[in-house]
């Protein structure tokens, strides 16, 4: 299964999810705020066509990346 997460400012998702498309392959959805969360099967098609129509609303991390940065966090040993 392969998931895909969407965010918007105005928290209205109806159109992705009453997409004749991609309604009839979601198997798990889960909204919270200003975000949703699909859940397909692994269908190359359906994919492309998601990221084709609804990409730029795409979030790929859902967190900050706190890993340590050098040279400002600390100094390499050269």
């Amino acid at each position: 299964m392969k998931y895909y997460t969407f965010y918007r400012e105005s928290n209205q998702f109806d159109d992705i999810l009453n997409d004749t498309n991609i309604k009839k392959h979601i198997l798990e959805k889960i909204r919270w705020t200003n975000y949703l969360q699909i859940g397909i099967n692994d269908d190359d098609k359906l994919a492309s066509y998601i990221t084709l129509k609804f990409g730029d609303e795409m979030r790929n991390r859902l967190t900050k990346d706190y890993s340590p940065i050098p040279g400002i966090d600390y100094i390499p040993i050269r």
